[in-house]
């Protein structure tokens, strides 16, 4: 019986290139193809070929909760890369998105500034852009709002060297977040917008979910209960068809505080409840501590001592937490 002919380099790129493509709305299929390509790749020796299938299956995993599964796989690709090629960088951005998710803020700050100082000297400014991201989302993970919209900002001003709709959504998003945590919303309704405009070009569920979440989130500020639920509730939709746990944790979390702003203690500890189920898999400090907070006060009228156990678990969490930078 005659051998099956091994796969040519273009064809594990393809591969990958179509894994890559399919992430923002099926990342199961996603892992399933990028864990393809980097067999192909291994079994022909196309060394790239297993740097960037790794890249991709590890933010597969990312994307699908599995924080330390893309740690190793960022480890074993980031092993055959070249010191200073855009591979590495690209490798780098996402391991520190790892870090970040578990918490780990000064290794997620650590490879970010490494990783920013790399797309530099390389002129990869999209990458460059995405370590500033993740910069300012380490600021933010410490309330510290005015350096993350630094950061953000610092972002945003390379933007005019990409016209990537998901990149430029990106930044938005984070910038309308930073805003609307410093109270100003009606500069975070403007970029929020931007966002939404952007979104029109291009389907990402990431995006989607986080532009209907903060969306809720702005109209709850403004006391507008109803209009905040839909939005929550479709941020929880989309993310419920992707599978994403973390959308589905904040956005739980926003439905939550909706509750709470109304007074309705069992719905609330129903939503914040789910919300600690996955954020527990999770294991994110930061989120964990939102949860936890909001559900001290949903106990406090009903449970004083289930109320101080929450509340107990948020100061431990933050606690938890090192400062980075």
């Amino acid at each position: 019986m005659l051998a099956r002919p091994k796969a040519l380099p273009s064809d594990i790129d393809r591969l990958i290139d179509s894994a890559d493509e399919i992430l923002a709305t099926q990342a199961n299929e996603g892992l399933q193809l990028a864990g393809h390509a980097l067999s192909q790749a291994q079994a022909t020796g196309y060394i790239k070929g297993e740097v960037l299938a790794g890249l991709v299956r590890g933010k597969a995993q990312l994307m699908l909760g599995k924080h330390q599964n893309a740690q190793a796989t960022f480890g074993q690709a980031l092993a055959l890369a070249l010191p200073a090629s855009n591979e590495k960088a690209l490798l780098l951005e996402q391991l520190g998105r790892s870090y970040l998710d578990l918490g780990e803020t000064t290794e997620a700050a650590r490879i970010w500034t490494e990783c920013a100082e790399l797309a530099l000297q390389n002129n990869n400014f999209t990458t460059f852009i995405q370590a500033q991201i993740g910069l300012g989302q380490v600021h933010f993970g410490f309330e510290e709002y005015s350096a993350a919209l630094q950061c953000h900002y610092k972002a945003f001003d390379f933007l005019h060297t990409s016209h990537d709709p998901v990149l430029r959504s990106q930044v938005y998003i984070n910038i309308a977040v930073d805003l609307y945590s410093l109270e100003r919303l009606d500069e975070a309704k403007t970029m929020l917008q931007s966002a939404k405009d952007m979104s029109l070009s291009v389907r990402h569920l990431d995006h989607e979910t986080e532009i209907y979440r903060i969306s809720g989130l702005l109209l709850l500020k403004q006391g507008d209960l109803e209009n905040a639920r839909t939005q929550l509730n479709i941020a929880l939709k989309i993310s419920q068809l992707q599978d994403n746990p973390w959308h589905k944790a904040s956005s739980l979390l926003g439905l939550g505080q909706c509750d709470l702003a109304e007074e309705r203690w069992a719905q609330a500890q129903m939503q914040l409840n789910q919300a600690l189920n996955l954020a527990t898999d999770l294991a994110n400090p930061h989120l964990l501590c939102q949860i936890h907070r909001a559900l001290s006060e949903a106990h406090i009228s009903l449970d004083a001592d289930t109320a101080a156990t929450h509340h107990f678990a948020y100061t431990r969490h933050q606690h938890s937490l090192q400062r980075p930078l």
